[in-house]
């Protein structure tokens, strides 16, 4: 079933669409002097603020190139993960690392003799 529209609901709906369409909407001149005054009074209090001084020293170029607070907060971020992950790895990880590395290290600082030697 489909439903037919009105021939004379279409007509008067694009007599109505081409009303509007002819029409260009445009401020008030009140609008517009009072946007003007508006900025006018923005750009004036902007220019009477004292601007900060630039950072300059051996750091500032580094801090920069950081990325500022956000990008040292980053940096630290990371670095926390790196020291958790070597403390902790994931058993995922620890599977990884063994296929390169070996699964067991031995490591030996002193033999049984010299520990028994010395009353240990």
């Amino acid at each position: 079933m489909t439903i037919e529209p009105d021939k004379t609901e279409m007509d008067a709906l694009d007599a109505m669409l081409a009303d509007v369409a002819g029409k260009k909407a445009e401020p008030s001149a009140d609008l517009l002097a009072r946007v003007l005054a508006d900025a006018a009074n923005v750009q004036a209090s902007a220019a009477a603020r004292p601007q900060p001084r630039g950072a300059s020293g051996f750091m500032s170029p580094l801090w920069a190139a950081l990325g500022g607070w956000a990008g040292a907060g980053g940096l630290a971020a990371v670095a926390a993960a790196g020291v958790w992950l070597g403390i902790a790895p994931p058993a995922a990880l620890e599977t990884v690392t063994d296929v390169f590395f070996g699964s067991s290290v031995t490591l030996q600082v002193f033999s049984a003799d010299d520990v028994l030697g010395m009353g240990i």
